[in-house]
């Protein structure tokens, strides 16, 4: 799965994306913040640069939207110096890792982020839900989905009705939180045992 990395558009969020996604061998994505809320479970981690973050005493818009993130492994960086604590609180009870704030080095940052990323791996692996969440039938027809054939081939292949497998599908993209089936075919490939597919 890849993981998404938010910040504020223009230089400063293109040049910090362009040093970690060069110096960590991960699959990555780079989006603006707010343009990505329909598909955050696709994603194996989500990486926030939090330059953009205000010490005001008013929250800001990436305050706003950071506090409306649903992901288990949300990972903060590049955070201000002396945030105050209504601003902190709420993001420390999401459970969002504070991994490096704004005077940490940049081999510093890329250290910290690449063990912080490998521990989220290693717990993912340790879960099995993702497995859990679909019934068999749902992994049958997940798994025929990577073919990229239509609903109509799925469904005689699996001998059940075209309607039938549009609705194993409404359900899959509901639990496994992706919008298509490009991205429901890549999460397949990365979550379904592999004799499946």
């Amino acid at each position: 799965m890849p993981i998404l990395f938010l910040s504020d558009s223009g230089l400063h969020g293109d040049l910090l994306f362009s040093l970690v996604s060069q110096s960590l061998p991960f699959n990555w994505e780079k989006s603006d913040f707010g343009k990505q809320k329909h598909c955050l479970k696709s994603y194996e981690a989500i990486v926030v640069d939090c330059f953009g973050l205000s010490s005001k005493s008013t929250p800001s818009a990436e305050f706003n939207y950071l506090k409306s993130i649903d992901h288990s492994k949300v990972i903060l960086i590049n955070i201000p110096q002396g945030l105050p604590t209504h601003i902190t609180q709420p993001l420390e009870s999401r459970k969002f890792s504070f991994l490096c704030d704004s005077r940490a080095s940049q081999k510093d940052l890329i250290k910290k982020l690449e063990y912080s990323i490998q521990n989220a791996r290693s717990q993912s692996e340790k879960d099995p839900r993702s497995q859990l969440l679909l019934t068999k039938r749902e992994q049958e027809i997940l798994a025929q989905l990577t073919t990229g054939d239509p609903n109509s081939i799925i469904a005689s292949r699996l001998h059940l009705s075209e309607h039938t497998v549009k609705n194993h599908m409404y359900n899959i993209y509901r639990k496994i939180g992706v919008k298509n089936r490009l991205q429901a075919s890549n999460w397949a490939k990365l979550h379904l045992q592999v004799e499946r597919i």
